[in-house]
């Protein structure tokens, strides 16, 4: 019988994710963690190899941000679309690579965190503190990737009463003749909401490399924040984001600068991120080739939500009109991926969304409309020099944040996810695909377990109805 697919895709961990010199090391399936690394030049190297997971296009290099903003309603595709469009038709099978892929490098980059976490060494007073913030940032990268494999393969939190229905393995440790069952949502939760909260216990307020590129403690604060705001635990939400603001260390581009957040890395309102360099060289594999005319351009921003944003809206700047396109695929495209060979970081939090998270938890939880309504104004009147602050309350003044944030964070890839947290039809305006309305809980609104994953291990369950 084959071994189980996720622990025979560890082994390759090391070998395929490190740096350079972390390669002469011996294979990991051959020696226990505390023998692979042993000093913070290991550590070092080893996280790199961690992020370089993250920057895959199987990951938030493309795919991860992609495929749920094609399966919402923000994106239409082109006529000649290829990548990605089994989604956009919700037509993925069990076979689907894109699913397999993201399955695999997500779970290679949870082992290398494991053998950070796993692994205890003694070092010098000097670089104690060094060694204790990588060891935060493996916790926290791997609660972060929990969470993301949890969406991607799982129905949202609340899909049941008490989020039990069946999220993804948790692996902790490496055990070849481990063969896990699903884990429930609920624990893959509660293991992503430790794991941050270690991570933020161990770390420095400065990230190692002193931008945006790698955690700092503030990062995790607010990826945090998203986790309590998807599980609708609205208090700690507020918490973990006030935290972040009143911490004074980011602040939101001005209005005439807003067009640099797509253009320039590490802004001041950029907590987290995803660097892309010329060594990566994504190029047509890159995220913005989805999306400009000079590579694929298979995906378009529909027109109902460009339509949404006030005519005096600085953030109408991202869209571009191309005169190439032509009936229900024109008149926009869409520019926040604007470098035509992807050396655009990738931003996985920003100031702005810490703000409507706030804005959320407050307004659901119905004490604080004043708070809510100022973290509002912080990100409207940003967007909108001009706007007058707002002073709608209960429902109204919780949908007219739903709004901002769909404006603000529309092809973030996060779409999907706020649709299915609030229990919404996903409903298409503008259809440029087979499907146009598919209904809350439909089995294909997450992704299926790899078909080389439920051949391999016989305690794994599939997702209903894939085949």
């Amino acid at each position: 019988m084959k071994n189980l697919y996720i622990l025979s895709i560890l082994f390759l961990a090391f070998a395929t994710s490190c740096a350079d010199q972390f390669l002469d090391l011996k294979p990991e399936q051959e020696v226990a963690d505390d023998e692979a690394l042993t000093n913070v030049e290991d550590f070092v190297s080893t996280i790199t190899g961690a992020y370089n997971d993250l920057s895959s296009s199987d990951y938030y290099g493309r795919y991860f941000i992609l495929i749920p903003d094609v399966m919402a309603d923000d994106v239409k595709q082109n006529s000649q679309v290829n990548r990605a469009a089994d989604y956009a038709n919700y037509l993925v099978t069990v076979q689907d690579n894109d699913a397999a892929n993201m399955w695999t490098l997500m779970y290679r980059a949870v082992n290398t965190l494991n053998a950070i976490i796993n692994t205890d060494i003694t070092v010098g007073a000097t670089v104690q503190s060094k060694l204790d913030h990588i060891v935060g940032e493996a916790h926290a990268l791997r609660g972060l990737i929990y969470f993301d494999l949890v969406r991607l393969y799982a129905q949202h939190y609340t899909f049941t009463p008490d989020a039990s229905h069946l999220g993804v393995p948790i692996i902790l440790t490496f055990d070849a003749q481990n063969r896990p069952k699903r884990n429930t949502v609920k624990q893959v939760y509660d293991q992503a909401i430790s794991d941050m909260t270690k991570g933020i216990q161990m770390m420095q307020e400065q990230s190692r490399t002193g931008n945006a590129n790698t955690l700092s403690k503030s990062a995790v604060k607010a990826l945090l924040s998203r986790v309590y705001l998807y599980k609708e635990d609205w208090t700690n939400a507020e918490l973990m984001a006030s935290e972040v603001i009143e911490g004074g260390r980011y602040s939101l581009v001005s209005t005439g600068n807003y067009m640099n957040l797509w253009t320039t890395d590490n802004t001041s309102e950029s907590l987290f991120e995803i660097s892309m360099t010329e060594a990566d060289n994504f190029g047509a594999q890159g995220l913005g080739a989805m999306y400009l005319p000079q590579i694929y351009g298979d995906y378009l921003p529909s027109d109902d939500v460009v339509s949404l944003y006030s005519p005096d809206d600085v953030r109408l700047g991202v869209f571009f009109e191309d005169s190439q396109l032509s009936g229900n695929y024109a008149p926009f495209r869409m520019g926040k991926y604007p470098d035509v060979l992807s050396l655009n970081n990738i931003k996985v939090m920003r100031l702005a969304e810490v703000y409507l998270i706030r804005a959320e938890a407050r307004a659901r939880l119905g004490s604080n409309a004043s708070g809510a309504q100022a973290d509002y104004n912080q990100v409207h009147q940003r967007a909108i020099s001009n706007a007058p602050g707002i002073t709608l309350t209960g429902t109204p003044l919780l949908n007219a944040i739903l709004l901002e944030r769909r404006l603000e964070i529309c092809f973030e890839g996060q779409r999907l996810w706020d649709l299915l947290r609030n229990k919404q039809n996903i409903v298409r305006q503008q259809c440029t695909s087979i499907v146009c309305t598919i209904e809350y809980g439909s089995d294909g609104l997450i992704l299926p377990i790899p078909l080389v994953e439920l051949d391999a291990n016989p305690n794994i369950e599939p997702n209903p109805g894939f085949r």
